[in-house]
Formats: structure tokens, sequence, C-alpha cells
């Protein structure tokens, strides 16, 4: 639950090599780009940080990313499917590095948000309630606030929560208590302490928040084929706030 000093170091340099995967697989959302081959980029930059890819195995999910293209919400696995300008690409991704995980997730508009303004302002919607959990995040505050303060936002945008998907705490384990729901009210859940690590994961969608899982046993996509999105940080509670990892 709570990390030592030398813990959170480690933490934190597992969420730079995280950021280093991050930024080469940003490089390469462009049309035309395989996933497969976004998920190989990621792989090789964690493993040379003699770092090793935090999903890739856990409960038997077979690759390094988790890549979803508009209407599919969480757990995708990377195929031969290729980028097209418009889409709403989301990508989470781990690390392990000296037996502790880091855990983010981004999402952007494939050729640049003019090709999809209405795309571009449901992803910002959803940084901005992740952005504002990340504030909420801070040592005397409680769960309950966090999930308070990024609902209150994606509601204001017009959008749905997925209420079965949560935030999480994070360490040697990649799913840790207490759960950090994306919704609640304020002083309620368990109180935040300095030292917390923990991971904050708004998952939306446009419309219907209710969601099915593909034949492959992990996809989940929409019910109703509307758009699905998904941002993360991890980090550790301080006074101010989340220190963001990754």
């Amino acid at each position: 639950m709570i990390k030592s000093p030398e813990e959170i170091e480690i933490m934190r340099y597992a969420g730079k090599i995280l950021q280093a995967a991050q930024r080469g697989v940003k490089e390469l959302c462009r049309p035309g780009m395989i996933l497969k081959e976004l998920d190989k980029v990621a792989e090789d930059i964690i493993r040379e940080h003699r770092a090793l890819p935090g999903f890739k195995g856990y409960k038997g999910f077979p690759a390094t990313l988790c890549t979803m293209i508009n209407s599919e919400v969480v757990h995708g696995i990377p195929d031969n499917r290729k980028l097209k300008e418009g889409d709403l690409f989301s990508v989470d991704c781990g690390v392990i590095w000296k037996g502790f995980y880091s855990d983010a997730a981004f999402s952007l508009i494939i050729g640049g948000d003019n090709l999809n303004p209405e795309r571009a302002r449901f992803s910002n919607c959803v940084r901005d309630a992740l952005l504002a959990g990340c504030k909420a995040a801070k040592a005397g505050n409680y769960v309950g606030d966090i999930g308070y303060t990024v609902e209150h936002i994606i509601k204001k945008g017009g959008y749905s929560i997925c209420k079965q998907y949560t935030g999480h705490g994070l360490g040697k384990e990649l799913w840790e208590e207490p759960s950090i729901f994306n919704y609640g009210k304020p002083k309620t859940g368990k109180k935040l302490e300095a030292g917390m690590t923990i991971a904050i994961e708004p998952i939306v969608t446009k419309g219907n928040p209710k969601t099915k899982v593909l034949k492959d046993g992990w996809t989940v996509v929409t019910v109703d084929g509307r758009d699905a999105c998904q941002w993360e940080h991890c980090g550790v509670v301080t006074e101010k706030g989340l220190e963001i990892f990754a």
C-alpha cells in the first residue's frame, strides 16, 4: 500500500521507461500503421531498458500493449489491422522494473485532431477528467474525492463512465488495493495517504456504458458501437496531489 522512498524511486524509474515506450509508439501512430508493429516497438523499447512488459503473459494476455480503436473499450489485442485517418486510438501499457509496475494509457486521433474534432473533444474531456482526478489524489482526501472529480467532468461533457472498470493501487502487483473508482461521493472510501502508489484511469463511452467481450476472450467493446476512450496515469500520492510517474 504505502511504499518506502526506495520503492517509490524504483517505480518512478519504471514510469520513465514506460514514458519512453509511449513516445516510441506515439511517433508511429499514423495512417497505415499495423497494430502488431506498434506492439513490437513498445516491447523492444522496454526490453532495451532491461525491463519487462507488464501486460505480456499477465493472466495469459498475449501482448505488450492493449490497443483499442473507436468502439473498443479495453484489453484490445494488437493484430494485423491498420490504423486509419480519424480513428480514435487508445493505448494502454505496463512495465515491470526491479519487480515493480508502472501502468499508463493515452488516446489520440490518427492523423490529427482536425480530422475528427468530435472525437478529439471526447478524448480531451477524458484526459481533463484524469488530470483533475490526479489533482484530487492528495494526502487527506479520499478515494471518493477522486471518483467524484472524474465523474463530474465526464458527465458535464455528456459522456458515460464504464463503472465496471476502475483504477487501482499499484506496486509489486499490477492490481493492488484500493480500487480507484471513476465515480463516487466526496469524503467517502479509503483515505489517501502520502506514499500510496495508485493508477487513475477513466474508461468512458460516448453513449451506452454497457459493454461486451469479443470471442478472443479479451477485447471489450461498446454494445451500441459508439466510441470509447481511455486515459491513465500512475504515480504516488503527495500532499499536493498525484506525482505522475507515467
